[in-house]
């Protein structure tokens, strides 16, 4: 089973298509950003409404069995996340009222810094709040997964010692690899592993060290991380952002505090490398990570089954 462990696409009919194309079966879909409670409750709606009316294409999943049921099936599982937690507010109640709605992965901050803890891109990281910790539990308790994505180092690694269950960076590289702040450092990964956790690696262009990167040289950066944490502890999310006009990144970047002043501040997406523009070349990783030494069995763990694995260990149902 082909598992991507992010995707924050505009989703249609010809989006389940191209991602299908890939031979995805399972994908993590960003359901929600920046939005209040209210906003978020409607995302989930049009998810259903979608869903709904795409049944064909696509299912909603909350569990390990449903994923296999849905693959058997033909059938896209997509499995509902937030990359913010601004909609839960301060209430730990709210992680299981979510999770009862289909949320299943919940990351603790997105670009700027919440009540929870700090983002990677703050000058300061103050760690994980005392409401973070708390959030943390009702997570392990509902069955939610803790995505560190986006999160500061002080504060990711606070939240993989608070958490009793694995937690995920479901999309991001080394930053040995590429130096970015989005990336993260060799002893937050090792930390990450030794408690069970997983490392989405991502093929987001600005996090791999743009489009010239080859896939070889991806190829080997999973590798080597492999080397470093284990093989068990490796899989893809590739942050594929499919369907979108191309002003829409400022959204996604900034929600509403840094709104640009003019025209030409508007962001565009980044060129993507000629070896994957997208979801549709998700099944050639398996080939590039074969070019670098890995055999069958471990292709087939980075390529999904380990994902299956964590969600399987966090997800509080029948699987």
């Amino acid at each position: 089973m082909f598992v991507d462990g992010l995707e924050i696409n505009n989703w249609s009919r010809s989006t389940i298509k191209e991602v299908k194309s890939g031979g995805i079966d399972v994908v993590h879909a960003t359901c929600g950003v920046w939005e209040d409670l209210a906003g978020a409750i409607t995302k989930i709606g049009d998810w259903r409404h979608f869903a709904r009316e795409n049944s064909d294409l696509v299912r909603i999943v909350g569990n390990v069995k449903e994923m296999h049921t849905a693959k058997d099936e033909g059938i896209l599982g997509v499995i509902l996340g937030f990359q913010n937690s601004s909609m839960l507010g301060d209430d730990p109640e709210m992680a299981g009222i979510f999770a009862d709605l289909g949320i299943r992965i919940i990351q603790l901050t997105y670009n700027i810094s919440n009540h929870l803890g700090s983002s990677c891109w703050e000058p300061e990281d103050g760690g994980l709040t005392r409401v973070g910790h708390r959030m943390v539990n009702a997570f392990n308790s509902s069955g939610i997964l803790v995505d560190i994505s986006h999160v500061g180092n002080r504060t990711g690694l606070e939240a993989i010692e608070s958490s009793e269950k694995p937690i995920a960076i479901t999309h991001g590289n080394p930053s040995s690899f590429c130096d970015s702040p989005r990336n993260k450092p060799d002893y937050l990964i090792e930390a990450l592993a030794d408690r069970g956790g997983i490392i989405g690696c991502t093929l987001y262009p600005l996090f791999i060290g743009g489009n010239t990167v080859t896939r070889l040289d991806w190829c080997r950066m999973v590798a080597d991380t492999a080397e470093k944490i284990g093989v068990n502890h490796v899989a893809i999310g590739s942050d594929s952002v499919v369907g979108w006009a191309s002003d829409a990144l400022g959204w996604m970047r900034n929600g509403r505090w840094d709104r640009p002043k003019e025209i030409e501040d508007i962001p565009t997406f980044p060129t993507w490398p000629e070896w994957f523009k997208g979801p549709e070349d998700f099944e050639s990783l398996s080939e590039g990570l074969s070019e670098v030494g890995f055999i069958p069995e471990e292709i087939v763990s980075i390529m999904g089954s380990n994902w299956i694995r964590l969600f399987k260990d966090v997800f509080n149902a029948v699987s």
